[in-house]
Parts: structure tokens; C-alpha cells; sequence
């Protein structure tokens, strides 16, 4: 295997069950991993944008072409597609919000409607600019159009037995932006450019992946329709990229800077967000970064970087 990819059978916190569950993005930086752990546990189906002879063709942009014969009760749906790029939902508004906000939210009222249970990936970002540790219960005030579009998605179904929301923190990987940019500087031998001040409480993918498939799972367990996904560390990026560098990236050089004032329209500097319920669901606290890294990383193979 590469190194830091998923392996079946690598996260052991998995049970059978007998339900179906519909991963909605299953080609996404979460939705593909998410789909192969679902496959271990559950029975499980996928949409993708283009689908594929395994997946179905689904643009949440265009819910009514969705065949919700596939909905059965008591069927958990995880939404994990959209536009996830700040800049991106800021800049291309309209089209970001058809996908986000108007046809999501239309596609999960009608999976509601036929029974189906549905578990919304949200984002941290929906609590604003915060420099005191938060937990659910504290009030949101999005930053920026991503931010507001998915609390504008959380306001509409939440209080509905059937619906529950998945907070994200940053969420690392190898595969995760900044790490791959980080990567590539030390790689290539140039100069990383580390914005700061912009701290998360970042989490492992691993812990989001098995998270999510518990709650699935486990759904009637946890009556909490809001659930935090963080790591136990708040880190801003120039300690992330410290981690790496200590880590698997020797030869990484890093410039700190100050972003312009438009990256933080766009987004929160600081969330210092807790995450009390993921530990329950986990059996276990949330990894570390440092954790995550070493196990990321295959040191046996070498797939360092030097």
C-alpha cells in the first residue's frame, strides 16, 4: 500500500449492521474513504457527480433527479458533497448556494420525508471568530459564505429527530491541502509561505471516518443533534507545519506571514472549538497531530521526506 492511504480493516472500531446507509459525495476527500470504511459494516451506496458502475450519478444541484425509491426507512444518509472551498463559495456565490444551501437542503427534506435518517457535514466555521474554548452548546455567528451557508442548512432541520450535524475542524490527512503544500515546499526545496494567526483544533481523518460510521450506527444513542468533530490540541498552522517538519519533512523551511484582509473575510482566524461527545463515540480521545503523523506516514518504507 502507499503510505497514509485507508486499508480496509485498518480502523477496528466498526460493527456489523443490517441497514443500508447512502453516502452522498463518495468521491470527496471524505466521502471516498468514508465509502470503503461503510463497506466493512454496512450495506452501502454512493453518489458521485459522474458515477460509476459502482456509484450513482447525483448533482445536488439537481435533487428531483434523485430516485428516492432507494430510500428505505430507518436508512441513514451521509451528506458529505458540496463546495467546500471558502474562496470559491465567495466567489461563485449563486452556483455555491444552489449546490449548498437550495439543493441539499431540498434533497434532504425528501429524504426525511420517506423515513431516512440524515447526517449532515457542517463545519466549525458556523461558530465564528473565537477566542474562548466552545463546545455545542455555544451560539453561532458564521464568518464568511461557506460558513453561512451551512448553518443556513443546519437552521432548516435541526430539531428534527432525523436529521444530526457533523461540526468539522480542520481535518488532516496526507491528502489534505496543506499538508500536500507543505509536502511539496520540502520536496522541492522551496519556502513555504505559513499564514498566522489561524489556529484549529485540528483532526485526524481516520477519527472523522470512524466517528461518523459510530453515529450512523449508533444513532439512537446520541440525542444530541449537533456533534463537534476536532482534535484535543488547538494549533495554528505554523505548529502544524512545525509537527511535519519534526516529523516527516527535515528539510522544510517555512516563512511566517499575515494573510491580507480578504482571507479572513472568508473565514474565521481563530476556533478554539471542544469536542466532548466525539470521545464517546470514539471509545477513546481524538489522536493527537503529532499521533496522526507518525501514523500516517510509512518511516519502514521511507516515504519520509527528507
Amino acid at each position: 500500500m502507499e503510505a497514509g492511504q485507508y486499508v480496509e480493516g485498518e480502523i477496528h472500531n466498526t460493527v456489523s449492521w443490517e441497514n443500508d446507509v447512502l453516502i452522498v459525495g463518495a468521491t470527496g476527500y471524505i466521502g471516498a474513504p468514508l465509502f470503503r470504511l461503510a463497506m466493512l459494516s454496512c450495506q452501502v451506496q454512493g453518489t458521485s457527480t459522474i458515477g460509476s458502475n459502482q456509484l450513482i450519478s447525483f448533482q445536488l444541484d439537481a435533487p428531483d433527479t434523485f430516485d428516492y425509491g432507494l430510500i428505505k426507512d430507518l436508512e441513514v444518509v451521509l451528506v458529505t458533497a458540496g463546495i467546500s472551498a471558502p474562496d470559491a463559495c465567495a466567489r461563485d456565490h449563486d452556483r455555491a448556494w444552489a449546490i449548498n444551501v437550495t439543493g441539499t437542503s431540498k434533497f434532504i427534506a425528501s429524504v426525511m420525508a420517506r423515513g431516512g435518517r440524515v447526517l449532515f457535514f457542517s463545519s466549525d466555521t458556523v461558530y465564528g471568530e473565537r477566542n474562548d474554548t466552545i463546545d455545542e452548546r455555544a451560539v453561532c455567528n458564521p464568518v464568511g459564505e461557506y460558513a453561512e451557508m451551512k448553518y443556513d442548512v443546519e437552521k432548516r432541520f435541526l430539531g428534527n429527530p432525523l436529521f444530526k450535524a457533523i461540526r468539522l475542524s480542520y481535518v488532516f490527512s496526507q491528502e489534505d491541502k496543506f499538508t500536500k503544500y507543505v509536502a511539496g515546499c520540502a520536496e522541492r526545496g522551496e519556502v513555504a509561505e505559513i499564514f498566522h494567526p489561524f489556529y484549529r483544533a485540528v483532526i485526524c481523518r481516520d477519527d472523522v471516518l470512524e466517528g461518523a460510521i459510530a453515529l450512523a450506527i449508533r444513532w439512537n444513542e446520541f440525542p444530541q443533534h449537533v456533534i463537534n468533530f476536532g482534535g484535543p490540541e488547538i494549533l495554528a498552522r505554523t505548529e502544524f507545519a512545525k509537527i511535519l517538519q519534526d516529523t516527516v519533512c527535515s528539510n522544510l523551511i517555512f516563512h511566517v506571514t499575515e494573510p491580507d484582509a480578504d482571507f479572513f473575510k472568508n473565514r474565521p482566524r481563530v476556533i478554539r472549538m471542544a469536542s466532548p461527545v466525539l470521545s464517546i463515540l470514539l471509545g477513546r480521545s481524538a489522536r493527537t497531530l503529532r499521533e496522526t503523523v507518525t501514523r500516517e506516514f510509512d518511516f519502514s518504507r521511507g516515504k519520509h521526506i527528507a
